[in-house]
This record gives C-alpha cells, structure tokens and sequence, in this order.
C-alpha cells in the first residue's frame, strides 16, 4: 500500500479492511476501484476508495455512512447492490457487488449510438432503477454513461445504476458542496444544479433525459467547446430534438427528450420510471396506461408533491396498443431563448461523457413504490381582454427576439447555428399560444391561429433540417414559405383581436 498525491493506492495481495486486492479496475474524479476477494465468503467484490478530496469534505463524511447505510437497503434489479460501507486509516470504502462486463460509456464509444429499441430498452430499466433510489430518499445526481454498467448480449443487455460515491442526499440542496465543489457531470447536468438551487429527483429525470438523447444521436444534448459553454447550453438553450440529427427516429420520441429536458423541474416527467414508459410508448406508438406519479420520498421527494405511499407494485407495467399517431408537440421544452444567439457562436463538436469509477452489479428483485397520481391544474379560461394582451405579449417576445437575432445573409445560406435560433424561438411561441385556454367564443379563431404558428414550426425545423443537410434549395424553400405566409398569419391574428400579434401596432 502507497500513497500518492493523498491517494491510497493498493497493489495486487494487499489487505484493506480485510479484503484482499486482486487487481485495480479504475480510476476516476471520486475514487479507485479495485477487484477485491471479501474475506470468509470468498466472493469477489468491486471495492471503491472514495478519493482524499471527497473524504475530506465535512459534509460528505458525516453523511456517507448513513447514506451507505440506505443505498445498502435498496434492492432492485437495476441498481448495482452494496454489500458494506465503511473507513479505514481514514479512507472510506464501499463493497459493491462485482460482475464481469462493461460499461455503458465504452459501449457508445465503439458504437456510436443505439438502435431505437435497444436505447429505449435500456432507457426503460435505468428510470425503474432510478425510482427506486428515489424511493429510499436519495438522488443519483451524476445519471451518465460511465455509470450504467451492461450485462449480456449485446442488444438485450440488462442495465444497472452504480456509483453512489456522488449519489448524495438531497439534503445536500444543490449540485455544489460546501466548499463550492460541482457535483456531476457537466453534459447531463440540470440547470437547478448548475444555480445551486436546492435539487430533488427531477434532477435525474433531466440526466436520463440527456442520456436518452445521446442514446439515440450518438452525441451529447449540448456539444460546446469549453466548460462554461456547457454549463451555458443547459441553462439557457433549448433542449435539441432528437429527429433532427437523426431523422429516421419516430418523432415522437422528440417530445419525451424535450419534456425530460425542460429549464423547470415542474415541466419534467414526476418520475424516471414515467420518462421510461413515455419513451416506451412513443416508440412502439401506443400509449401508457399508468397514469404520471411520483416515487420520490424523503429529501428527494419534490416539495410540491403528496409524499407517496409505501406500497408496492409491479413494474413495468403493460402498454395499451393504440394505432394513434400525431405529429409531436413540443411539450415543456424550447422554452425562452433570452441569450439564444449564444448558439451561434458556442455550436461546436466535443463534450463528452465523463470518466467514472465502476464495476458493480446486482440482480435483486423487489417491488418498486408507487404514489397516488399527481391531478393536474386545469388551465383557466381567459377573458377576451386576458387572451389578447398574454397572446400580443407572446408575440412582442417573440418579434424582439427574431429582431434582434435576425440575419440577412443567413435567411438566404443555409446556416444551421442561425436555423436553431429561430427553432427555438418559434417553438417557444407555439408552447407559450398552446397553453392559453381562449374564451368558448373564440376558440375556433383563436385555434385556427395556433394552427398557422405550428406551420411556422414545421417550416423553421424543415429549414433547420435543410441546413444541416447542406440543401440550399430546400432551405430556400422553407425561408420563402415562412415568410411569404406572414399575412396569412396577421390575418388570423386579426380576427381573434390581436393588436401585436396583426401588425397593426407598427
């Protein structure tokens, strides 16, 4: 045994806390992981060393024995056992269990991406495993790919949850530690955190989300140059849908990744499980039939949420087929692009997933815990006088934004920077108009309104799609169908009573 920079380093035989090392799997940001042989059962085990930094934090040291102690009770079969916490010479450890394979991280770097199926599948028992986690009251906080470790056949391998050095509860408050350390990892990590706002289960809702997302692509939700731009991207831009880089995926499943990705936690899927089952539903195009709830209890559980009942259930369930399919609404996501421009000039290759310590699985059946459905508010029907100043306040946001970002060159050359501006900000507009619940009086006005603002979705993504494929004459033709539509549109504004939203305050 030697140290180095502060780390305890073992060698192969070396004795620690009675285990016997066989070899050094890894090495990351949190800790060492070795192969270990556990005394008297003779199992062998993959041992973690939490790393001197961590171990030198006040507040990771009086909770990590009792958060061993509760992730030690978790038993499912997507969230990776832990058999014994503990310290020694100052260094605490964790015994988890240990299975020959890999890791979600090296798959995706000789793959590139998944098949729909195969991502979904895995999407499917990471938001189970996460439920459960939830349910004990504590939050992952650093979802990536480094920390979903495979088993089986490549195709149909069984996921699991490991890593619980960072899982820390949430009575922590935020991504940071006391001494202003970030917990996590910058490509999957919610804008709650990254503001040192106090966090719950949502956080690892927005991470799965981003995790699916890179899943399906092959790439990160935000790939920018720089630490800061990252941080940037998540805090402000809108989240990327998937279909456009890859278009063969069912466009449904845009709306699942942009849900799970919203700015807001409110927004967001209640739990991973429902994320899982969204994008179940999505790919197959059927439908879910549990209804949305949360899981989370504790200090993981959201503030807003009716704590959720001990029982347990089965999961997952089944899906109700449904021949139903529809053009995806954008749902919680794109939300306002106050600095959107930063786009054009932080689009960039790079970000990647992060490096992390792992090696442990289990296969540990339990029920999971289930919670009484969340009502959601109805919305409230508007006044004529309400729906018109919201609907030309919604458009004031919006003409600023496009004057402000708006670019001659670029509304005639393909620009794919200068594409997603626009996407998002149209986007954004649609959410915003689809939110509003009109007067019985003008609701077919009013709808046929909202109508001419998703065609100038539809025709800002088609841009978008055009420009990344580097097709001049279907950019041209995307640009020219958008604007030359603009009286269309100020006319259905104008029979609803627009003032902002017609023109007719220029």
């Amino acid at each position: 045994m030697v140290k180095s920079r502060g780390w305890t380093e073992l060698a192969d035989g070396d004795e620690f806390a009675g285990y016997r090392i066989e070899t050094r799997l890894g090495r990351g940001g949190m800790g060492i992981l070795y192969l270990a042989l556990e005394p008297g059962l003779e199992r062998r085990v993959a041992l973690k060393l939490i790393a001197p930094e961590a171990a030198a934090d006040e507040v990771f040291a009086r909770r990590f024995a009792e958060e061993s102690r509760i992730a030690a009770a978790i038993e499912h079969p997507n969230v990776v056992p832990i058999y014994a916490a503990g310290e020694e010479d100052g260094v605490p450890w964790i015994a988890m269990r240990y299975v020959a394979g890999s890791d979600l991280a090296r798959r995706l770097t000789q793959q590139g991406k998944l098949e729909p199926a195969a991502a979904v599948a895995l999407i499917v028992q990471l938001g189970n495993g996460l439920d459960a986690i939830h349910a004990a009251g504590l939050v992952h906080r650093d979802v990536k790919p480094a920390n979903v470790l495979l088993s089986g056949e490549p195709g149909s391998e069984h996921a699991y949850i490991t890593d619980f050095g960072v899982a820390r509860n949430a009575a922590t408050e935020s991504g940071l530690t006391q001494t202003g350390r970030f917990v996590g990892t910058l490509d999957y990590v919610a804008p709650e955190q990254i503001s040192g706002e106090e966090i719950d289960a949502r956080v690892d809702v927005y991470a799965l989300g981003c995790l699916l997302y890179k899943l399906l692509t092959g790439e990160v939700p935000f790939p920018r140059e720089g630490e800061a731009a990252r941080l940037y991207a998540h805090l402000h831009d809108p989240p990327p849908a998937p279909s456009l880089y890859v278009p063969s995926l069912p466009m449904a499943l845009d709306d699942v990744v942009i849900r799970a990705m919203s700015k807001s936690p409110g927004d967001r899927y209640p739990s991973a499980g429902d994320l899982g089952r969204a994008a179940q539903a999505a790919l197959s195009g059927g439908a879910v039939s549990v209804a949305e709830r949360t899981v989370a209890t504790g200090a993981a559980a959201t503030r807003e949420a009716v704590e959720p009942t001990r029982e347990t259930s089965q999961l997952p369930p089944e899906l109700e087929a449904s021949p139903a399919r529809r053009r995806p609404l954008l749902v919680g996501g794109l939300l306002a692009l106050v600095a959107a421009a930063v786009i054009v000039a932080l689009v960039a290759s790079g970000g990647g997933d992060g490096s992390g310590v792992d090696g442990a699985v289990g296969d540990t059946a339990a029920g999971e815990t289930t919670a009484k459905p969340k009502p959601e508010p109805e919305p409230k029907t508007l006044t004529k006088a309400e729906l018109i100043s919201q609907g030309d306040a919604i458009c004031a946001e919006s003409r600023n934004k496009f004057l402000r970002y708006r670019d001659p060159v670029a509304e005639e050359v393909p620009d794919v920077a200068y594409s997603r501006v626009l996407v998002g900000i149209s986007s954004n507009a649609v959410e915003q108009f689809e939110a509003l619940d009109p007067p019985p009086g003008l609701a077919p006005e009013y709808q046929a309104y909202v109508a001419s603002q998703r065609e100038v979705m539809g025709w800002d993504r088609d841009a978008l799609a055009a420009a990344e494929a580097e097709d001049a004459a279907a950019y041209a033709e995307a640009r020219e169908t958008r604007n030359a539509t603009e009286s269309e549109r100020q006319q259905l504004a104008e029979a609803v009573g627009f003032h902002v939203c017609s023109g007719s305050d220029l």
